[in-house]
């Protein structure tokens, strides 16, 4: 595929049409979900909603191994596809994909032995939930994969459905077996299924793969890209996760079943925000591939991110009480209060993880150790001002806040840079970078 070619596919208007259609997904799949943590927030009360929320917060745990994954699969993807090599792609994809089961099937080990005792660390009813989750582990790791592939390859209409699939399953069989009296260990098994049913509808949606063994060369390839991708991975899992779980081992349960309230309200833009990460990953990979510039997509992507920031912030200052009072009941409005300080936060986070995602789509690595050392910083100012809620949230803003202001300082020059003068692949050549070529 030649330059225009790209040019094209990755232009304004098509980057729209499957920016347009991953956000609707998303938006659907956020509702569903949204939907179903309402349910499980007045039917189970606030001490087993904390409970059920751990689980959410393990699960969005492997959802960063998961989409590390996704960008990885999409990253080498993306270039065979731009290059016309799309069967070493498919080859590449089959060897990662069974990597990915065997760590599912190693980290569900993990919760299943564990079980008894990760229960007694986070204070939970039961240990059973732990056991179910991991028993999802293996599939949901591997769908990440697939999804790869489908982003890479701009099929964002497929790639759609698959999330919307997700929410469906996952509600449909958790209300139905809370409602049966399963509580925690219902809503749990929900997960756990929807996670098999992801990877159907993503084996389905893919197509089935070509068969042959990959070369060194191919996975010295892909190995070389799971640097930058392994610590946007882990930036991400630090800040998105550790204050729900400080908060559960620290605080009273009732106390802590409210906080999680906040800071599921208060994730949604930074979910919302993944529909226009996903869109602009694989297009500038291919531009990256072709020699072109993604500027102005970034430039869209980086506007789209703070409409949906200014959008929640002045929502959750409006309606902080309302919306928790309306959507959980009266016992979570006590921590009403910090839903606009959380929305600050995670808007931050969204500006930040869109151009550390699109560093790892280039191919270079300043974006992810920039998120790596906001997560630092939260770590930090956590375990300085984290003795009470007021301290939890407000270290989270300020981190963040630093973390977007150094990353828009730092990266937002490359990004709008003249672009550099590169090979551009003829079919059946594609340009990778080795690992000495990843530029910091």
């Amino acid at each position: 595929m030649d330059r225009a070619a790209i040019e094209r596919r990755t232009g304004g208007r098509a980057m729209l049409a499957g920016g347009t259609i991953l956000a609707a997904a998303t938006m659907a799949a956020s509702v569903g979900n949204y939907g179903l943590n309402v349910l499980l927030g007045r039917w189970l009360g606030a001490s087993e909603f904390s409970d059920a929320n751990l689980m959410v917060t393990l699960m969005l745990l492997v959802t960063a191994i998961a989409m590390s994954l996704q960008l990885i699969a999409a990253r080498f993807s993306g270039q065979h596809h731009a290059s016309g090599t799309d069967e070493q792609a498919d080859r590449l994809a089959n060897w990662l994909e069974r990597r990915a089961a065997l760590a599912g099937i190693a980290l569900g080990a993990v919760l299943v032995v564990g079980a008894p005792s990760w229960s007694d660390f986070f204070n939970t009813r039961s240990p059973w939930p732990f056991a179910i989750l991991g028993i999802g582990m293996p599939f949901y790791l591997a769908q990440g994969v697939g999804r790869g592939v489908l982003q890479g390859r701009l099929r964002f209409g497929p790639l759609a459905s698959t999330f919307v699939v997700e929410m469906i399953v996952r509600f449909a069989v958790s209300v139905a077996l809370v409602a049966f009296g399963l509580g925690v260990e219902g809503a749990t098994l929900g997960l756990s299924v929807s996670f098999v049913a992801t990877w159907a509808a993503v084996r389905i949606a893919e197509g089935r793969r070509a068969g042959g063994r990959t070369t060194t060369d191919e996975l010295r390839a892909v190995l070389a890209q799971t640097g930058p991708v392994a610590l946007l991975l882990a930036g991400q899992i630090v800040i998105n996760n550790e204050d729900v779980l400080i908060v559960k081992r620290n605080f009273e349960p009732a106390l802590a079943g409210a906080y999680a309230g906040v800071a599921l309200i208060g994730r949604a833009v930074f979910f919302l925000s993944w529909s226009v990460v996903t869109t602009i990953f694989p297009a500038a990979t291919q531009r990256d591939e072709a020699g072109a510039g993604a500027g102005r997509l970034v430039a869209a992507g980086l506007g789209a991110v703070a409409a949906i920031g200014i959008v929640a912030v002045v929502a959750a200052a409006v309606a902080a009480e309302a919306a928790l009072g309306q959507v959980f009941g009266q016992e979570y409005v006590v921590v009403a209060r910090y839903l606009p300080w959380y929305a600050v936060a995670t808007s931050m986070l969204a500006i930040a993880n869109l151009l550390a995602a699109y560093e790892v789509g280039v191919g270079r690595s300043l974006g992810p150790r920039i998120m790596l050392g906001g997560a630092a910083a939260q770590t930090v100012l956590l375990l300085l001002l984290g003795g009470d809620l007021d301290g939890v949230v407000q270290a989270q803003a300020v981190a963040m806040v630093g973390l977007a202001a150094v990353s828009l300082a730092l990266i937002g020059p490359r990004v709008f840079a003249p672009t550099e003068t590169s090979t551009i692949p003829t079919p059946g050549h594609r340009r990778v970078p080795a690992p000495a070529e990843l530029r910091s």
